[in-house]
Order: C-alpha cells, then structure tokens, then sequence
C-alpha cells in the first residue's frame, strides 16, 4: 500500500449537516486515476433509497440469527461499570443489538445493510454532545454509507444516507485530534477505486471524503482507532500483511507502513488503555489473531498474537476505558463469539 491522505454530531447543528451530506463528495470509480492527489474529491453520490429505511421498533418482531460470513461490531464504555453492545446483520438483512454487559436480548433496529455494521462510542465532549452515546454505521443496498440516528426533537429513530459508494464495511472512530472543537469521527471504507476514504466530521460541521490511498484486498473492510490523540487506520494489502496510517488533525499523514502478518476479512480495532491502539484480525488459518499497533501493554511483546478460535467471519472490537475488551467474530456454528475480558488476558464464549 502507499500513502496518501485523510466524521458527528452535535446536537441539531451537525444532525443538520449530515442531512446535508447527500450533496457532499464521495468516493467513486471516477476518480481512480485522481485519487491519490491530495484533497482529491469526487462527484455526487447515489441517490438510490435504502431498501427497509424506516427503524422498526418494538421487540416483538421475530430475531434472525447473523447472516453467515457477515463481521459483527462493538462498541463499549464506561470505566467502572463497563457497557458494551454488538451489532449484527441478521439474516433478514436488518441490524440487531445485542447487550453484551450487563448483558440482554437481541433487538431490531431496522434498516437493509450489505455486509456488517460499523459503530464506535462517542466520548463526552464536543463531539458526544448529542442523543446517542453509539454511533451505527453500514453499508446500505445503493452502495452508499448510512448512519442510525436518534432525533431528540422527535424522538423517532432512523436510518439517514451520508452518501459515498462504499465497497466495504464501513469502520468508525471518535476522540480528540487537532480540529476545531477538538474532537471528530471519522468513518473510513474502501471506495471503488480500491483505496481507503476518509470522511470526517469535526463538532462543527461534516468534510467531504478524503482518499488515503493504499490498495485494500477485495472483500476486506478497514478500521480505524482513535487513542491519545491520534486517529489510526488500519487495511489489509494486496499481499494480505496489515497496513497502518495515522494523523493528529486529519490533514498530515505518516504514509502507509505494513505491519506484517497474513489475514483477511474486516479488522476490528479497540483501545483498551491511553495511548494504546490493537488490531484484531482473522488470520488465514481461520483463529482470531492481535497485534498492538500503538504503545504496548506490560506481558505483550511486539507483533502478532493468536487468540484461537475457528472463525467464519472478520472480527469487530472494541474497549471500556478501564482495559475491559471484547473481541466479537461468527463461529462455525454460525453464533456470534466474543473473546472478552480486562486486556490482555480476553476468554472466548458465546455471546447473547
């Protein structure tokens, strides 16, 4: 891969620009050739309506089990009394939740994805001044980046297109970097181009897709980690070792640098302490693999780690501020495990 360069809501004011960001740039066959100049933008995105747009509420609606081969996400908070949810794509093609702690059933949240949902915890701050403490991302039927959100004037919860043309899962983080406001989420996916693109949205209002360059393998999906203040992003090359970038302010990039070892399907990224990022991957022999790829934990030493497992799918993660971490994947039997506990020391069950 080869380097390049580099999005949430606050309360009605940036509700307001993601409405906005239907007309915005996204990332497109088109712009191949180009992309790799800096500040590369591109044409409108689809307009094509999500199929199953509407939220369904209610938990008397019938739960399908995870659609086979489809990553699973986590996002968790809370430093002494850890919560953390999973989010699946079900057979039906809608998301579910699933409370992992304190734990609970799985309940339908809507919409149509193709391949898994994306989601990260938004901190307090900036950025978390607004209804949803998790922010949902996926891959709608058009191909576009979608995003669950919670209107508190209404209180009616809703699928909304950001627009793009996405050809993965999409991978989402939020915390502090050297913006206005101090915070930002960033969404990342592979464009049809087959580079990484970046949309980020400082607390005042949503930028326009960025492409990081790189080459993502087919069939993978990238991941990004926000920890001390810096954003990582994380792909699988063409040669299947994993691939990094990182900035401060979402402008200055370190380029791209591999990271070795042999995986594929999506990667799942957690930050299980300050200054700490891990990547969690399926290697090729099908076992859930690790590698900390910012700062180091005592008892870690560096490079690749297994976890075991006999994984049928890529793996999604994330961490409490307290160290807690889950590392959830689809089994062979086609249920969703987790490999969870304070890090680094994560056990396998079965989750929900």
């Amino acid at each position: 891969m080869i380097g390049a360069r580099r999005g949430v809501f606050r309360s009605a004011v940036v509700i307001s620009a993601v409405l906005a960001a239907t007309a915005m740039a996204a990332p497109t066959a088109a712009q191949a050739a180009s992309s790799s100049r800096p500040g590369a933008t591109t044409g409108a995105p689809s307009a094509a309506a999500m199929s199953g747009v509407a939220a369904r509420r209610g938990a008397a609606l019938a739960v399908a089990p995870p659609q086979p081969g489809v990553t699973p996400s986590v996002a968790a908070t809370g430093a002494a009394n850890p919560a953390a949810s999973l989010f699946y794509v079900g057979s039906d093609g809608q998301v579910y939740r699933v409370p992992l702690a304190p734990s609970g059933s799985a309940r339908a949240m809507g919409g149509r994805l193709v391949g898994g949902p994306g989601s990260t915890f938004i901190p307090p701050g900036s950025v978390g001044a607004h209804s949803m403490p998790v922010f949902l991302v996926g891959r709608g039927t058009d191909h576009a980046l979608w995003a669950f959100m919670n209107f508190s004037t209404t209180g009616s919860p809703l699928w909304v297109p950001l627009g793009g043309r996405l050809t993965s899962r999409p991978g989402a983080a939020a915390g502090a970097l050297s913006v206005p406001g101090g915070e930002a989420l960033d969404l990342v996916a592979r464009g049809s181009d087959g580079a990484v693109w970046d949309r980020e949205s400082p607390s005042t209002a949503a930028r326009p897709w960025v492409s990081l360059g790189g080459r993502v393998l087919a069939g993978t999906g990238p991941a990004a980690v926000n920890t001390g203040g810096t954003l990582y992003v994380l792909a699988i090359g063409l040669d299947h070792a994993l691939w990094v970038t990182h900035s401060t302010d979402g402008a200055r990039w370190s380029g791209w640098s591999s990271l070795g070892g042999r995986v594929a399907g999506d990667i799942g990224a957690a930050t299980p302490a300050p200054g700490v990022a891990v990547a969690f991957a399926r290697g090729t022999d099908n076992a859930a693999w690790y590698d900390e790829v910012a700062g180091s934990t005592a008892g870690v030493s560096p490079g690749w780690h297994t976890l075991g497992g006999r994984l049928t799918a890529g793996v999604g993660a994330g961490s409490a501020p307290g160290g807690m971490t889950w590392a959830v994947t689809l089994g062979t039997d086609n249920r969703i495990w987790q490999a969870s506990g304070m890090w680094p020391a994560l056990r396998w069950s079965r989750a929900g």
